[in-house]
């Protein structure tokens, strides 16, 4: 596999060339940009949101449970299922999941933690976070590559050795 890297002048070259180098299948492709690009919704709010409201669920199940049926016990004359004392360690117990769904959920959407990766290496990386638009393809076939990022007009491109 080979590793090419190609700037681009502005957003709006990058984002016109990506349709076209997707549906070239030449490898995996990622970009590299001082702003975001919108690729689409993600996923993981909705992620969130369930593991959320599970583990409410499995909170306030947890607390009934134990109170009416694995250890009953009659305090102060109160029922055994004493609802409203169950509200404040579910919610706490909701959002313990929704916060560790939220954080892991990051982790794995971002292939993280990355310790290396080849497109370090890459003396175009040093702009992108500042005024470079950047695209790196990991590829097996660099010529055809290369020649369609001539073609979608790529001001610099870069060969990583890997």
């Amino acid at each position: 596999m080979t590793l090419l890297v190609a700037s681009f002048d502005s957003k709006r070259s990058l984002t016109e060339a990506l349709p076209r180098l997707r549906d070239a299948a030449l490898g995996r492709i990622e970009t590299y940009s001082p702003q975001p690009i919108s690729e689409g919704p993600s996923i993981l709010p909705l992620v969130v949101l369930i593991a959320g409201l599970a583990g409410t669920a499995v909170g306030f199940w947890m607390q009934s449970y134990a109170n009416t049926t694995a250890y009953p016990i009659n305090i102060g004359g109160r029922p055994q299922f004493s609802w409203p004392a169950f509200v404040p360690i579910a919610f706490e117990i909701g959002m313990l999941c929704a916060v560790a769904a939220g954080f892991f959920g990051f982790l794995i959407v971002n292939r993280l933690p990355r310790l290396y990766d080849p497109v370090d290496e890459a003396d175009l990386l040093r702009g992108a976070t500042r005024d470079r638009w950047c695209v790196a393809i990991d590829t097996d076939r660099p010529e055809p590559t290369r020649d369609l990022l001539r073609h979608l007009s790529a001001t610099t491109i870069e060969m990583v050795s890997e």
